[in-house]
């Protein structure tokens, strides 16, 4: 029964959340500082909170220690330490595109040789640390680079979407292969490569938790001039049904699975605890249109308006409802 599965995965969540959180008292805000003080150089305060409660926390606390759940084996220490650490370079990475404009050469070069590159920024400093250690620390370093390539491509990608001229197809497409090969590469730092099976899962998985985060993004997104799919959007009750239909798909994917059935559900509804934070976002907008008209003209909205409070008690309960009924579509 589903139910049961989403008390044990909550049960887990929380329990995982506590290890994690202990990791970033006793490991990574120590190591924030040290790469502050090594490379003379700060992290703002959003990074820092994406770093801290997103990329550091949750990310590695949901993805990976629940991919080692579905194969039912132990989440290493080794495993830990290097989810933490992407942590730090995804945010990181984006820095390098989006705030530095590093060449495409200086990107290639810290991705596959960070030993010979000589930054000059901070964020390319850290940058070229975390992935020395990568090479040097994952167990499969040919699915690592092959992941890795496939980010490094699709970031060259996005600078499209400063485009204003950019079509709706083409939008979808780069939003979806950024977070899929996001989420993919998040795997290829465990202990064994993911499946081919368990590529296209999490490919979707990545699809719609990047979706998410551009629906958080929106104020930060419309201030840089970064176009995304929420703010083409002139209905967000379509664009609740086109994410409602991906997560339909997401979940085939998911019980194809050659693995026990409860677990798969176990997997699907920790994977929803993350996907599940961006419907809480578009039910907000749904709210605001209704208030407002539509469409949106987001250059009269405030920041409050556009940005999502999820320590509201009203979205922590949608957002715990939405990751019950999201696997449960099919």
């Amino acid at each position: 029964m589903i139910i049961l599965s989403y008390l044990r995965t909550i049960t887990r969540f929380r329990k995982e959340l506590k290890i994690q959180q202990h990791y970033i008292n006793t490991f990574l805000n120590p190591y924030l500082e040290e790469l502050q003080k090594k490379h003379a150089g700060t992290f703002d305060e959003e990074q820092l909170k994406k770093i801290r409660q997103y990329y550091g926390l949750f990310i590695p606390t949901i993805l990976c220690s629940s991919y080692k759940h579905l194969y039912n084996e132990n989440y290493t220490s080794p495993e830990r330490k290097r989810a933490t650490l992407f942590g730090i370079l995804t945010p990181v990475g984006d820095d390098l595109f989006d705030i530095d404009r590093l060449d495409v050469d200086a990107i290639n070069e810290i991705t596959y040789h960070p030993e010979r590159y000589q930054a000059q920024t901070f964020s390319a400093h850290v940058a070229k640390e975390i992935q020395s250690f990568m090479l040097k620390d994952v167990p499969n370093k040919k699915e690592y680079l092959a992941a890795a390539k496939n980010v490094f491509e699709i970031q060259l990608e996005t600078i499209k979407q400063t485009d204003p001229a950019i079509n709706d197809e083409e939008l979808e497409r780069i939003t979806y292969a950024k977070g899929g090969h996001s989420v993919i590469i998040y795997h290829q730092i465990m202990e064994n490569p993911a499946s081919a099976a368990m590529w296209k899962v999490l490919f979707y998985v990545g699809s719609l938790m990047q979706f998410g985060n551009d629906l958080f993004d929106m104020c930060k997104d419309l201030r840089d001039g970064i176009i995304t799919l929420p703010d083409r959007c002139a209905d967000y009750s379509r664009l609740k049904a086109l994410f409602m239909s991906r997560v339909k798909e997401c979940n085939r994917l998911i019980y194809a699975l050659p693995y026990q059935q409860h677990k798969k559900e176990e997997f699907a509804i920790a994977m929803h605890l993350v996907i599940s934070r961006g419907v809480v976002v578009i039910d907000k907008m749904i709210g605001l249109e209704r208030q407002l008209g539509k469409p949106l003209n987001y250059k009269n909205m405030s920041r409050k308006q556009l940005v999502c409070d999820m320590e509201k008690t009203k979205n922590v309960l949608k957002w715990l409802y939405y990751a019950y009924k999201l696997p449960r579509l099919t």
